[in-house]
């Protein structure tokens, strides 16, 4: 990723900025095409195994299914349901939602849910602004009252520290990340929330489970131990697959699995944890991407 932020997207002229909707998307039947995202797997969570556990989260759901789109999750139905959880559970003392990679709208859509009832802010950050499009676009069509508290960022998570949450004392945000998961960029993401630490009252993290090619380097788990330690106490977050599930197997794509008996997620409260890292004299320009020369 950090190839394709240095080469391809920093080289927009809306990189660190909050992004306008794109007009040809409004009356498109397929947005994706429109913005030429390939659909792999296809992959629906399966919200309805929740159904009747929670209204708001059932009117939610409705909404998300209620669209006629074709698109593809990123998470399982559990991530999704606990995600929202830990949003219903200390949304009185929360003023924003940041969703840091928001590919198709997965977590996004749930998020947007808890905008209206809960009286909350939706943040999309991600640095591919193909993604941020048809996300929006999703949530205008399930969501469409809730617009006006909906915003694209067009950045990665330390840019958006540097841009927002440096300049924003009273934000209290719940940051969802399911962006890079190589270790390196992990690594950078949280760095960067030490610096606007005060703004932020937790942090829901994805793909701890995950392993693959060692050049993926997708080791979100042993990131989130080398920031907070390795005894941090967190909340496990969605599935958890045993070790006879065909997803513990690597996949014939690009190698990835996932661990058994080890959680899809993790939430960290930040109130009293214990930072490993980084060293206090360093700076948050240490962790912003650098410009180089466009790729080709």
């Amino acid at each position: 990723m950090t190839d394709y932020v240095s080469t391809v997207a920093m080289q927009r002229d809306t990189w660190g900025t909050f992004l306008d909707p794109d007009p040809r998307l409004a009356d498109a039947e397929n947005p994706h095409e429109a913005l030429e995202i390939p659909i792999q797997g296809g992959h629906h969570a399966d919200l309805e195994t929740f159904a009747g556990k929670n209204a708001i989260f059932d009117r939610t759901a409705a909404r998300i299914r209620g669209v006629d789109l074709a698109y593809e999750d990123q998470c399982s139905a559990y991530h999704y349901f606990d995600l929202f959880g830990r949003v219903e559970r200390c949304h009185g003392e929360l003023s924003r939602l940041v969703d840091v990679g928001v590919f198709m709208g997965g977590s996004a859509a749930v998020l947007a849910g808890c905008v209206e009832p809960m009286g909350l802010e939706l943040d999309l950050v991600d640095v591919n602004d193909a993604y941020l499009q048809f996300t929006y676009e999703r949530l205008r069509r399930a969501f469409p009252r809730a617009m006006t508290r909906v915003r694209m960022f067009h950045g990665d998570l330390p840019t958006y520290a540097a841009v927002v949450l440096s300049s924003q004392p009273q934000t209290r945000a719940l940051v969802h990340h399911d962006g890079a998961h190589g270790f390196d960029q992990v690594i950078r993401d949280l760095s960067a929330l030490f610096f606007v630490r005060d703004r932020v009252h937790g942090l829901a993290i994805q793909g701890t489970h995950l392993r693959g090619d060692i050049r993926y380097l997708n080791f979100v788990d042993a990131a989130v131990y080398a920031m907070f330690g390795v005894g941090v106490k967190y909340e496990p977050l969605g599935a958890n697959f045993p070790v006879d599930a065909p997803v513990t197997v690597p996949n014939e794509w690009d190698g990835n699995y996932f661990l058994a008996g080890q959680p899809e997620g993790m939430y960290v409260p930040f109130d009293g944890v214990e930072w490993r890292y980084p060293h206090p004299t360093m700076e948050l320009d240490d962790f912003l991407p650098v410009k180089a020369p466009p790729a080709g």
